[in-house]
């Protein structure tokens, strides 16, 4: 799923340590692009660039939706912080100070790490950023999340990315217009002739956008995209004596075959 960045190189892969503000990532992507965190596949991908040492996940675990994401955090790391504040006045600021007391840390002890990864699109770690290209001459790659990143924290890193990334989103919105179209060939395969629905194009398009909050345009794009990779396509149905519509069918064998529906 990801494809961010290859390194062409024939030498060893960087030493990298990774500190990841886990309540960034799932809260900002769920409720901004609705979505979950792959963590599996941000580790694939940052682990062929990188030869990771550690990967430090930051979060307050009483949040009950982010402690049931602890057994997927634990398929690529078991250095886990619990960064909960027992005072009234609770602020998020006390994750941030914590991961960057950890990330001082490292930048004075682990002499063996070329890159630092930070998974934030929090400013409060913009000089932390600076200290570590600056006065410790180190690559910082800055991951985030799309729409909730500090500008200046990206201007400050080697390199950033955010997340979800065009793939991403165009993934997403594959599985929403199936997820849409799911229920209508079910019940149509269970109808008689003359009580079937007819999605059309147009009228699918609307209905993914509105119940997914998302983009008509890149709704549009997706299913067009779908269409011509076979996934999708249209057939022509009477709906009436004298009306012929152009209805939408999925290739559901062709759906799984490319990774994007399963049973």
């Amino acid at each position: 799923m990801f494809n961010l960045f290859k390194r062409q190189s024939s030498h060893r892969k960087p030493h990298a340590i990774a500190f990841v503000d886990y309540e960034h990532w799932y809260i900002s992507l769920e409720k901004l692009h609705h979505q979950k965190p792959d963590i599996k596949a941000w580790f694939n991908e940052i682990s062929a660039n990188y030869d990771v040492k550690d990967i430090i996940f930051f979060a307050d675990f009483s949040n009950t939706a982010i402690r049931l994401e602890i057994p997927k955090i634990r398929e690529v790391s078991s250095t886990i912080i619990e960064t909960q504040n027992a005072s009234v006045h609770h602020k998020k600021d006390f994750t941030d100070f914590i991961m960057l007391d950890h990330i001082y840390q490292k930048a004075v002890e682990a002499h063996n790490i070329d890159t630092f990864i930070i998974f934030s699109g929090d400013g409060h770690f913009s000089s932390a950023v600076s200290f570590l290209v600056t006065r410790r001459k180190k690559e910082v790659v800055v991951y985030g999340v799309k729409d909730a990143m500090s500008t200046q924290l990206k201007n400050c890193a080697s390199c950033s990315f955010e997340l979800p990334g065009r793939d991403e989103e165009l993934y997403s919105c594959y599985k929403a217009i199936l997820l849409g179209l799911k229920p209508l060939t079910d019940k149509n395969n269970k109808k008689k002739k003359g009580k079937r629905s007819y999605p059309t194009f147009w009228a699918t398009v609307e209905a993914v956008s509105r119940k997914n909050k998302l983009d008509k345009g890149y709704v549009t794009k997706a299913l067009r995209k779908l269409m011509e990779e076979g996934v999708i396509f249209q057939k022509s149905a009477k709906v009436s004596p004298v009306k012929t519509i152009k209805v939408l069918n999925v290739n559901w064998d062709s759906a799984k075959k490319e990774g994007i529906w399963t049973d």
